[in-house]
């Protein structure tokens, strides 16, 4: 062999060895790098919402196979030899070269499935010889690569449909509104032949040319057995489809939210049931038609799964108006004024840590601390009542004053274990006002922390073994193994917001609660602008807030009217849930006072022996009763300095401190109030320490008109021992207002006899009778 033969033998050798190595290497590492949509489905596959790729492009996800219906109509179509040859056919190829050679032009392209992929891939549309050798040079590698399943689908998913339609998926719900594996032979055989030239031919685009091809395909699928005659003529007779249709989208916020929180651009398997989702959505909207009745136009519903954490259902607005009165805004993850929903907590944390029994009384008096005095909605005092029953009627007073009790630092840091993410400021920040929505939360995070309770409840401490609230299926983060609230506490948190007699009966809540027994609470915020309702059982959780976006507030808007209805209207359209099973292991039986809710006495007339959770073991026994001694008659109050002791009579006496006994005897007739000291038997020291003084003793004032007839206003002016101390005025029985330091009070009144009554902290009352004179 002489050199120069070697020299080309070699070269051709070191050709041969470039090629293969760039054969190797040719194919890049993934075929498509084209954005795609954010694909949301339910729990069962079902397409809740997708939104279109960054490019514009409807493209979906890959899925995880091909129908087989259309798989069949391609491979007939296309490329039918497809599972026997290599990425080319040389039999094709030796036929197309033969055609355009006798027309002068290329006529055909022989290209294989996998070829067309390949150019899908790269992107060029040139038919060139170059072109062409890349092409089948990339289709045999990826032969290689990628099993003939995994090309399918890799066709399936990026071929184009016309127009801005990539993908089989993403065309078979803007073509027929259905998911590819229900498409018809018809409708698959439609989608087969749309990439072969889905610039001249789509649905709207020359559909005569669309349906002879459509039905030339179907006629060689029933010549070649894969279809009966029968089904031919039923296909044969099947419309093309019209124009392209909108995708579901039912959960649009949600959507919006997982785009935000890595989730865009993928195929979002979630929790939720699309049933469900679909029954709520429609909820909202006829709930804020009735709304809108007072110009009130938004609403969110949030349902999760108590013991899973996977939430059912996420309606984050209403859907309606075109969104032109702020439905695009996601409720369920905007931060509002908690208003008061979060009373159960510090209900269940003065429970849980040892300050309150369940029963125990609480007071309900005029109230005010360095300027805040908070007030009742209705704007009354009971005295005292029921720590529970002043959870179910949420009276603002008793709960700043627990709060006053328990701390605010301490609740705030509580409500952070909770899970409460919006409170960032410092406890001096909020404030007493914490507790009447001084600070702002999440209908996400409300519900979160609800489902706590009833996981507390059912699992005894066991939540560090729950996922938390989550809308994917691939989430997996669990809750906080030290989240705060006692499990006895949790029970009687859910005991008290579960009873039947609701004191807003008198605002007929009955008249929409449903059948079944659930755990709820309400809350307003400041100026009608937040009107929250939460509810749960031992399976569901569903949380609720209306109003407005735009923070616009509106009379009337409250937690019992705005929201509640919408709350048992969502309750009623899930299964029934049975009731909770007491938690024994974190409940113990002990002896209360039947009068004040505290642990027994010996000083208790009525006690009761009730189960009672844990930490209530070791709060103070009761303080209310003691014992008092009387005359023989019982009617009045005597010691052994003043009555012979073999006459005294010992009672065990319930006796309230005196403001709150002031309020407490109007609405409990039988409450016994201490009978008054005999004559010569008052102890020193035991006079009133304060006195009016103005008007003076049996003085009479006169109020003028002033000029247009409108009657003046008349000073009053009182002085106490105390100078810190407060003073409450009442006129004729009703409350005028509370004054501190300097006490004047201003009062309009008509000309009449009235009794002017003095309360000061300690329950010391001072009794004035004033005449006051004018013309009506």
């Amino acid at each position: 062999m002489t050199g120069r033969r070697k020299i080309g033998l070699a070269a051709v050798l070191a050709s041969a060895i470039a090629v293969a190595i760039w054969w190797i290497f040719c194919l890049p590492s993934s075929l498509f790098s084209d954005p795609t949509c954010t694909v949301l489905t339910d729990r069962d596959g079902e397409l809740l919402a997708a939104r279109i790729a960054p490019d514009g492009q409807w493209r979906f996800p890959p899925g995880d196979s091909v129908p087989q219906r259309f798989k069949e109509c391609l491979l007939r179509y296309e490329d039918h030899r497809f599972y026997t040859h290599s990425g080319m056919s040389i039999r094709s190829l030796l036929r197309a070269a033969n055609q355009n050679l006798k027309s002068s032009t290329v006529v055909s392209g022989a290209s294989t499935l996998t070829m067309q992929l390949m150019r899908l891939s790269r992107k060029r549309s040139g038919r060139s010889p170059l072109q062409k050798t890349v092409e089948i040079a990339w289709a045999t590698r990826a032969e290689w690569r990628y099993s003939k399943d995994e090309i399918l689908l890799l066709y399936a998913s990026n071929a184009p449909f016309g127009g801005n339609v990539v993908g089989l998926e993403a065309a078979a719900w803007r073509y027929y509104g259905r998911p590819p594996h229900e498409l018809t032979w018809a409708e698959a055989a439609t989608m087969a032949v749309l990439p072969n030239a889905p610039g001249l031919i789509y649905p709207g685009r020359n559909p005569k040319y669309l349906l002879a091809k459509r039905n030339r395909l179907l006629e060689r699928l029933c010549g070649a057995g894969k279809i009966d005659s029968i089904t031919l003529q039923l296909s044969l007779a099947e419309p093309l489809p019209g124009a392209p249709l909108p995708l579901p989208q039912i959960a649009p916020h949600l959507m919006a939210f997982a785009g935000v929180s890595g989730y865009g651009g993928i195929r979002v398997a979630t929790t939720l049931s699309a049933d469900v989702q679909g029954t709520m959505t429609d909820l909202v909207d006829d709930h804020v038609k009735l709304l809108s009745r007072n110009f009130i136009h938004n609403a969110a519903v949030l349902v999760v799964n108590v013991k899973t954490g996977e939430v059912l259902a996420y309606a984050g607005n209403a859907s309606g108006s075109e969104y032109t009165r702020n439905e695009a805004n996601d409720m369920i993850r905007t931060p509002r004024s908690s208003g008061s929903i979060l009373k159960p907590f510090l209900y269940g944390q003065m429970i849980g840590r040892g300050y309150i029994t369940p029963w125990q009384l609480v007071a309900d008096i005029p109230t005010q601390y360095a300027g805040f005095a908070p007030k009742n909605f209705d704007e009354k005092y009971s005295g005292a009542l029921q720590a529970h029953l002043a959870l179910a009627r949420s009276l603002n007073i008793p709960a700043v004053r627990m709060l006053k009790e328990y701390g605010v630092p301490l609740f705030h840091q509580d409500l952070n274990r909770m899970g409460f993410s919006t409170m960032n400021n410092p406890p001096s920040h909020y404030g007493l006002s914490l507790i009447l929505g001084g600070a702002e939360t999440t209908l996400w995070d409300l519900a979160s922390a609800y489902r706590n309770i009833s996981a507390q409840v059912q699992w005894q401490g066991g939540l560090a073994t729950l996922k938390a609230l989550h809308f994917a299926k691939a989430d997996s983060a669990k809750v906080a193994s030290t989240w705060p609230m006692d499990a006895g506490a949790a029970w009687a948190v859910t005991e008290a917001l579960s009873l039947v007699n609701r004191p807003e009966a008198e605002a007929n809540w009955d008249s929409f609660a449903g059948a079944q027994r659930i755990a709820w609470k309400t809350g307003t915020s400041f100026g009608f602008r937040d009107a929250w309702a939460i509810g749960y059982n031992r399976e569901y959780v569903v949380a609720v807030w209306a109003g407005n976006a735009s923070g616009e507030g509106r009379t009337g808007i409250t937690g019992l009217n705005a929201a509640a209805p919408l709350l048992f209207q969502a309750f009623n359209r899930l299964p029934v849930s049975p009731w909770f099973d007491a938690p024994l292991n974190s409940l113990a039986m002990a002896d209360i006072c039947q009068q004040s809710g505290m642990r027994a006495s010996e000083r208790c007339a009525s006690t009761a022996f009730r189960q009672m959770p844990v930490p209530s073991l070791e709060t103070e026994a009761c303080k209310y009763c003691q014992w008092v001694h009387t005359t023989v008659e019982g009617s009045e109050r005597v010691h052994a300095d003043c009555y012979p002791t073999a006459h005294m009579q010992r009672k065990q006496w319930f006796v309230l401190p005196p403001l709150q006994e002031w309020y407490y005897r109007h609405s409990n007739p039988n409450y016994g109030a201490m009978p008054p000291w005999a004559a010569g038997c008052k102890p020193d020291g035991d006079d009133v320490p304060m006195r009016l003084i103005y008007p003076r003793e049996a003085s009479r004032v006169f109020i003028p008109r002033e000029v247009g007839g409108i009657r003046e206003r008349i000073v009053l002016k009182a002085t106490h021992r105390n100078v810190d101390a407060a003073l409450y005025w009442h006129l004729g029985g009703n409350f005028l207002g509370t004054t501190t330091v300097l006490h004047h009070m201003e009062i309009q009144a008509a000309p009449g006899k009235y009794l002017l009554t003095l309360v000061d902290d300690d329950g010391y009352r001072y009794t004035r009778e004033i005449d006051i004179e004018g013309q009506y």
